[in-house]
């Protein structure tokens, strides 16, 4: 054991690592940690001091992992997994109440599953509600989970797959931003401004191409940008004001609210039941899985998007 303690790195640190890398951002990491933007930067330099070599490099406004950090990442990824399902399963053991595990976009866990948790509870005090935020695409994640919560229609054969709500995409920036827009916006208009750009790998999402097209504007070059592959991240620059990006109305509730964003335009473009509820083919279902949709279902109509 003590040979394989000198061989290993800092343990500690390779939980902010994990949320590093899954974020692109050492902010973003810190606020799932709960610690200090510092604290997490500390962590991943003390990593890579032990190391011998980078895992980040450092851009702006977030960090992109190098070769050697990608290859680490798939390592920690793993082995926290297997941690996690082996404590999920010594915890079922003494849990006295049901445990309800649920998976959610990062964004649908805040703007759309905190206000309805509440509710469920109390019509079913005795259930444990565990909920998992993340940015991972739901055929990624290895963790235990009951039912996912995810916009958009991914993996099919991995998945039944229920639709529960519509969603909606409008154009977001900063108040600041916003000043020196012009008064009256046109698609036209709006393709000339500095756009934020959200792109994922095997994500086909609406784009900013798509969403000016539904408002016939004539797009005779290829629109420029900062391009981001977190949307948080993303959400984070157009509130540092430096660009419009789209907002789809079911994930971005908490910013609006708080003034950090604003509609700029009323062009909006409808995506019909965009929001969907996942459940894991050949396995059993939650016993109350079935509970829980038919809640979500019966409320999240009440809910603004």
């Amino acid at each position: 054991m003590t040979k394989l303690g000198k061989r290993l790195p800092p343990l500690g640190c390779l939980i902010a690592f994990d949320a590093a890398f899954r974020h692109g951002s050492f902010t973003r990491a810190a606020d799932e940690l709960a610690l200090s933007q510092a604290s997490v930067s500390r962590q991943i330099r003390l990593l890579e001091t032990n190391l011998g070599f980078p895992l980040f490099e450092r851009r702006r406004y977030d960090v992109v992992p190098t070769e050697e950090g990608k290859i680490l990442a798939e390592s920690v990824a793993n082995s926290l997994r297997n941690i996690a399902q082996t404590t999920d399963k010594l915890r079922a053991r003494f849990d006295k109440g049901e445990t309800l595990t649920i998976l959610a976009d990062l964004g649908l866990a805040s703007g759309l599953l905190a206000p309805l948790l509440g509710g469920f509870q109390r019509l079913f005090p005795d259930t444990h509600l565990r909920v998992l935020a993340t940015t991972e695409p739901i055929e990624e994640v290895k963790e235990h989970f009951d039912i996912g919560l995810q916009s958009g229609y991914w993996a099919p054969h991995t998945f039944e797959i229920i639709p529960i709500a519509d969603d909606i995409l409008f154009p977001v920036c900063s108040p600041a931003f916003a000043q020196d827009l012009p008064r009256k916006l046109n698609a036209e208009a709006l393709a000339n401004q500095p756009l934020l750009h959200f792109k994922q790998p095997a994500r086909d999402w609406p784009d900013w191409k798509t969403f000016l097209a539904e408002f016939g504007a004539q797009l005779d070059s290829p629109l420029q940008g900062l391009e981001f592959s977190s949307y948080a991240v993303y959400l984070d620059v157009a509130e540092n004001g430096e660009g419009i990006a789209l907002g789809w109305g079911r994930q971005i509730m908490t910013r609006l609210s708080s003034g950090r964003l604003i509609r700029i335009t009323d062009m909006s473009m409808k995506l019909p039941q965009n929001i969907s509820i996942y459940l894991k083919r050949h396995e059993d279902k939650h016993p109350l899985a079935q509970s829980f949709i038919n809640y979500l279902g019966e409320n999240v109509d009440g809910l603004p998007a």
